[in-house]
């Protein structure tokens, strides 16, 4: 089994040779010039020629082993080698700029793009706000409304039951005149006017009574439709949490994308 340093010689031998003849070395003709070798020895072998051929051409001089059109061919493949870097180069250099070009673009894009979003974000927080602010102040006044009419209502309460007690009186006055002889005109005309103020009255209780239980069936609906507004404000306020937590969070993310798009941006800049 021939060793790697054996395999190594007669490739250098053979892609002399096909130098020489103006044939490019390669795997193939190189394995086929020897008759022999595996692809990955040729392959590493060659790898060392091609490294070692710039080094043994400027040694021409001291070592005068190659010939002449080995020399020129050799000089001609190794121009064509830096040409078609320098080819190679440019056009991934090319590339380069046009994908940092692009990403530009696209990061410009997504800075408006997350821009508006922000500011959305923003014009519908405060919207959320509003609206909440708004309904606090419907349920204070129905509250404030509330607590006018229960005014109201003991005040009547309490003028009833006055006209009530005076009624009394009047009746307790009635009554002792009617069990005790009228003695004189005057009494007879004060318990005339008892009669008549106490006539007065019942019909202002009644009156009181009629606007009690209208004041009342008032303060029994205020109730129940302050209930209902405090309900439907507790959630409101409950989803107006929620939607202020959502746009929160999608707010920080923005600003979190924002920062990450202009630092893209810079870097792009300095890194033209």
């Amino acid at each position: 089994m021939p060793r790697k340093s054996d395999t190594r010689e007669k490739v250098f031998e053979a892609a002399d040779a096909l130098l020489q003849a103006g044939v490019r070395p390669t795997q193939q003709n190189v394995r086929e010039h020897i008759g022999s070798g595996s692809i990955t020895t040729i392959n590493s072998a060659l790898n060392l020629w091609w490294a070692s051929l710039s080094e043994r051409l400027y040694r021409k001089d001291q070592h005068p082993e190659l010939p002449e059109p080995v020399i020129t061919v050799a000089s001609q493949l190794w121009d064509q080698a830096l040409a078609y870097a320098h080819h190679a180069l440019k056009k991934e250099r090319d590339e380069i700029e046009q994908l940092i070009k692009e990403r530009k673009k696209e990061g410009v894009e997504q800075l408006e793009v997350l821009r508006a979003s922000v500011d959305r974000l923003q014009a519908q927080n405060l919207d959320v706000r509003s609206s909440n602010d708004e309904l606090r102040n419907q349920v204070q006044q129905l509250s404030q409304k509330l607590l006018e009419s229960e005014s109201q209502l003991i005040r009547a309460s309490s003028e009833r039951d006055d006209f009530r007690r005076q009624v009394r009186q009047l009746e307790i006055v009635q009554e002792r005149g009617a069990g005790a002889e009228i003695r004189s005109p005057v009494d007879s005309e004060a318990l005339f006017n008892a009669k008549v103020e106490a006539k007065v009255n019942a019909s202002k209780i009644k009156e009181l009574e009629l606007a009690l239980e209208q004041r009342d069936q008032e303060c029994v609906r205020l109730r129940e439709t302050l209930l209902a507004q405090e309900k439907e404000a507790l959630q409101q306020r409950h989803r107006l949490e929620l939607v202020i937590a959502q746009q929160d969070a999608r707010y920080d993310d923005a600003i979190n994308a924002l920062t990450d798009c202009k630092k893209e941006l810079s870097l792009a800049k300095s890194n033209p």
